[in-house]
């Protein structure tokens, strides 16, 4: 049987209702509006907030043997949920104390909450743990700084535990690893050349002055940054100086490394007569062999 037009069942009730002595019923009595856009949105962003905690935890199950610690994971990395249920679950894996817990853990590093706040607490938890477990930690602390890009708390927990030739020699061997150039490995690489520059060893020396001529800008820029942690080694400062007399150079870089040298009062006497035709008219060598600026 065919539906009646909404406008023809809404008349049809308001006679009725004239009959019985009653004010006409306004059709939305009879028939609800729908959902405002207001409603939609709440609907579509309930949604995307049910994908992305789907999403947080997909392949948890896979990715661990002990199907507890896989459950645990899941809620970790749910970023909706609140702080004290994720804290919880932090302390419930932390009592597992398993290789597979450790990794986890690490997993809430790999994410950041609404609130800095408590982002930098819980992180700073995990953080603790990591240290109370000690060696027990190192083997999948050292797994995630070779895989992910957000190493800083782990890195900074192996740096406390092992010492930093271990921590060095695993951010090298992480940059060795990448082997192309898409955007979680850029990222990733990005990361790993930027945390080269807490460290002062010759073996970072030696793969930041190779950096420095890597043919992403943004290396080339974060190479140089570590470099000038260096001002002591002279090779240091002559591949600073390369970056700088080089045609092919970004106008960022050399604005970075002029500002650099005159903040810190390098001496560039060596390479006043290079730098005489390559500096912009607002920057100069001074007779001391530092560079100044033009006022």
């Amino acid at each position: 049987m065919p539906r009646m037009p909404r406008q023809v069942i809404g008349a049809i009730a308001a006679r009725q209702a004239k009959r019985s002595g009653l004010h006409d019923p306004p059709v939305d009595a009879i028939f609800p509006p729908g959902p405002t856009q207001g409603d939609a949105m709440g609907f579509l962003d309930w949604l995307t907030r049910k994908k992305e905690a789907a999403d947080d935890g997909e392949g948890a199950e896979s990715r661990f043997t002990d199907k507890n610690v896989a459950k645990l994971h899941k809620k970790l990395m749910n970023k909706w949920y609140q702080t004290m249920e994720r804290k919880r679950v932090i302390q419930l894996l932390a009592q597992l104390g398993s290789e597979e817990a450790v990794t986890a853990l690490l997993g809430r590093f790999t994410y950041v909450t609404d609130g800095s706040i408590v982002d930098e607490d819980e992180k700073s938890i995990v953080y603790e743990i990591l240290l109370d477990m000690g060696g027990r930690s190192v083997p999948s602390l050292r797994r995630f700084i070779l895989t992910e890009p957000a190493i800083y708390w782990p890195l900074k927990a192996l740096t406390e535990i092992e010492g930093e030739e271990v921590a060095v020699d695993t951010l090298l061997e992480a940059l060795d690893g990448i082997t192309d150039r898409w955007e979680r490995s850029m990222e990733r690489m990005h990361s790993l050349v930027q945390s080269l520059r807490d460290y002062h060893s010759d073996k970072v020396l030696a793969r930041l002055v190779d950096l420095a001529t890597d043919e992403n800008e943004e290396i080339r820029f974060l190479a140089v940054d570590g470099l000038s942690t260096f001002d002591s080694k002279q090779q240091a400062v002559d591949t600073i100086i390369e970056r700088l007399l080089d045609d092919g150079e970004t106008t960022r870089i050399k604005t970075f490394i002029m500002d650099m040298l005159m903040e810190r009062k390098w001496r560039v006497r060596k390479y006043k007569k290079e730098l005489a035709g390559k500096l912009p008219e607002t920057y100069f060598v001074d007779d001391t062999g530092t560079i100044q600026r033009k006022y």
